[in-house]
C-alpha cells in the first residue's frame, strides 16, 4: 500500500467520523425536534407559570414577559444550540398561551 491510498484512507475515515459525530446530530435534531420535546406533558398554566385558574390578563401578562426572555435579539450572540433551544421555548410558550385561549373560549 502506498501512503497516497493510507492517506486517502485516514482522510475518508476522518471525513466519515465527521459527518457521524456533528453533521447528523444537527440534521436529525432538526427534523424531530418538536418530537424530543416535553411540550405534550406539561400543561399551559405551568409552561407559562401561572395559576390553572388565572384570569385573562395574567395570562397575557405571562406570555409577553415569558416571550420576551427568548426573543432573538437577546439571543443573538449565543451559539446556534442555544438559539435553537430558545426558539424551541419560543414554539412552546406560544402553544401553551394558544392552548390557554381556547379554554377561554
Amino acid at each position: 500500500m502506498t501512503s497516497t491510498e493510507v492517506l486517502v484512507i485516514v482522510g475518508g475515515v476522518a471525513l466519515g467520523y465527521w459527518l457521524v459525530a456533528v453533521v447528523w446530530p444537527l440534521l436529525s435534531g432538526r427534523d424531530n425536534a418538536s418530537s424530543t420535546s416535553d411540550d405534550g406533558e406539561r400543561p399551559w398554566h405551568e409552561v407559562l407559570g401561572v395559576p390553572a385558574n388565572a384570569d385573562r390578563a395574567t395570562i397575557d401578562a405571562a406570555h409577553q414577559s415569558k416571550r420576551a426572555e427568548h426573543l432573538p435579539e437577546r439571543i443573538a450572540h449565543l451559539s446556534a444550540e442555544a438559539r435553537a433551544q430558545a426558539q424551541r421555548r419560543r414554539m412552546q410558550i406560544d402553544r401553551a398561551y394558544a392552548q390557554a385561549m381556547r379554554q377561554f373560549g
